[in-house]
């Protein structure tokens, strides 16, 4: 085995673990959204504040990172931005009040933006476009190996011990990891370092934003993140409060969801690398419409909560995976940092705007029912319809580009 291909392994490893634990730190706060409400008196709707207050603030670092992140070594800044939010995670447990969980969970999701644009940058830079299917699969499976590992997980400590615990368990993974970023991640230093032609980086980079297939991209992956959104932060809520779920089954459900995830992933960036990415793209929104359907909209009494979560989360994890390998096309090498942090901070503020827009939106009764959340599904439904006829306008849009940058002249 050449060190190439060592090195493209050890990237997308350690890229899987970030992703991993990145996302789960999210995601452990949504679940963990009941014992807050029993905890330290934050209200069941207001749960979205946290995870999109975090997400806009990840918007809003990154974009203004963006421009500067392809001048500086991926593993240097990689370490850097991993250590500074694992500390920022660690404190999270020292909060005694919702005002002083949200801030300092805001401050540790600032970082996470330019952290997911640096990460899906070293991806691409080890990886040929004819692998890009499966290495993305790889990576995104990470969300999914979130809702096995650190969701569950976390539940189990709060369960065990306390939900203090939950954070300072993971912002100190998260100081291990940037240690094993460091000593065992190759230096990637991007194309632009070596180019002989460092003034026309603005104007390459100014000219990628204006494409089309990069205002198309940003499109696709805001609206499908806008419409996951609406009902993610409310789902461990609306199971239990409105469904009946039992609270300690929670981490089963997640564990389930995770697996089924992983295995639509593996599937569908085989597919996205065979060619029949556009068909899988297709099917797998189809799904995602038709669940959110079922287990949102539908008047139906005896709703199976195991079907729901799984299906969902599978088919919306799957389709993300596809969507990534299909807008991973459009930077050139030397920006590829800076597409990834403006895709992340498209991807956060969408994320963002659909969790506060969901927490404004719903109420709740006296037993911490949530009331309106079918509206939100019927928006999630149109999302997920959206994105497949984008993609029939991107593709002719980026090979136009492509033929257009390799014309002489």
């Amino acid at each position: 085995m050449d060190s190439n291909t060592l090195n493209a392994k050890s990237v997308l490893r350690l890229a899987l673990l970030i992703n991993m634990l990145s996302v789960g730190t999210l995601m452990m706060v949504m679940p963990l959204g009941p014992d807050l409400v029993r905890d330290i008196g934050l209200q069941g709707e207001h749960i979205g504040y946290i995870s999109g207050g975090a997400t806009f603030g990840s918007a809003i670092i990154g974009f203004l990172l963006a421009p500067v992140l392809d001048r500086y070594d991926r593993r240097a800044a990689l370490t850097l931005f991993l250590l500074l939010r694992s500390v920022l995670i660690a404190l999270c447990g020292l909060a005694t009040t919702p005002e002083q969980l949200l801030l300092l969970f805001i401050a540790a999701g600032c970082f996470s933006g330019p952290l997911s644009g640096l990460i899906m940058a070293s991806v691409l830079d080890v990886t040929k476009i004819a692998e890009r299917g499966r290495a993305m699969a790889f990576v995104a499976s990470g969300f999914s190996l979130a809702a096995i590992i650190i969701v569950p997980a976390s539940l189990l400590l709060a369960q065990w011990l306390n939900w203090q615990m939950t954070f300072f368990f993971f912002g100190g993974l998260g100081l291990i990891l940037a240690g094993a970023v460091r000593i065992c991640m190759p230096s990637l230093v991007p194309p632009s370092q070596t180019s002989a032609q460092p003034l026309t980086q603005s104007d390459g980079l100014s000219g990628m934003i204006r494409s089309m297939p990069f205002i198309l991209a940003m499109a696709m992956m805001g609206i499908s993140l806008f419409g996951h959104f609406l009902l993610v932060p409310n789902l461990s809520a609306y199971f239990q409060f409105n469904l009946g779920f039992p609270r300690d089954e929670i981490s089963y459900l997640y564990l389930l969801g995770g697996i089924m995830s992983i295995l639509a992933m593996r599937y569908s960036g085989r597919m996205m690398d065979k060619g029949s990415g556009q068909a899988a793209l297709f099917g797998l929104s189809a799904i995602v419409a038709a669940v959110v359907y079922y287990g949102f909209v539908s008047d139906s009494s005896d709703k199976w909560v195991y079907l729901i979560f799984m299906v969902l989360m599978a088919s919306s994890s799957a389709r993300s995976a596809v969507l990534a390998a299909f807008t991973s096309r459009v930077p050139p090498p030397q920006y590829r940092a800076a597409f990834m942090t403006y895709q992340s901070t498209v991807s956060n503020l969408a994320a963002g705007a659909a969790s506060i827009m969901g927490s404004v939106y719903l109420t709740s009764g006296p037993g911490h029912q949530l009331f309106g959340l079918d509206t939100l599904a019927t928006a999630t439904m149109v999302s997920a319809i959206a994105v497949p006829l984008l993609v029939c306008w991107f593709i002719p849009s980026l090979k136009q580009a492509q033929v257009s940058q390799q014309a002489p002249g």
